[in-house]
Formats: C-alpha cells, structure tokens, sequence
C-alpha cells in the first residue's frame, strides 16, 4: 500500500497581498525621518562613503545638537493626528 502526504493533495493558495498600510502612520514617518536625521541627512550610501559606518546609539550626526531638539522641532512642525 502506497501512503501518499496529505499535504499533496491540499489545494494551494494564493498569498495575500502585503499591507503597506502602516507606512501612512505618524509613527511610521517619525521613524524613519529620526533614521534620517541621525544619519545627518544622509540615505545609508552616502553615509557609507562619508563616514564609512553607522552612527553608533548615542551618536547625533544631525545638525542639531541633540535628538531631544531635533524631535521637538519635528513634533512641532508634524503633530499628532
């Protein structure tokens, strides 16, 4: 008697569709402007070739003087729905 894997006969399907929702989110987009910002404005491929690594946790390459005063002023500019 042949057995054959019940997972075989399962009918396949089809994967859905990923939800990009999250990136419209306040969270979302301060985020990833406080990426940015720690980079000193820099995309990670400039930042390479300028400083040849990431800036390390405590590290704050933005023109401010502190990620604290960078945050302010983002909130500021960007409030919370």
């Amino acid at each position: 008697m042949v057995t054959r894997n019940p997972i075989e006969k399962m009918p396949k399907v089809k994967p859905t569709k990923k939800d990009y929702a999250y990136r419209s989110t306040w969270k979302h987009k301060f985020s990833r402007a406080r990426n940015l910002a720690h980079r000193g404005g820099l995309a990670k491929k400039e930042m390479m070739k300028r400083h040849g690594r990431f800036p390390k946790k405590n590290e704050w390459w933005g023109p401010e003087e502190s990620e604290q005063e960078w945050k302010d002023q983002w909130i500021l500019y960007h409030p919370k729905p």
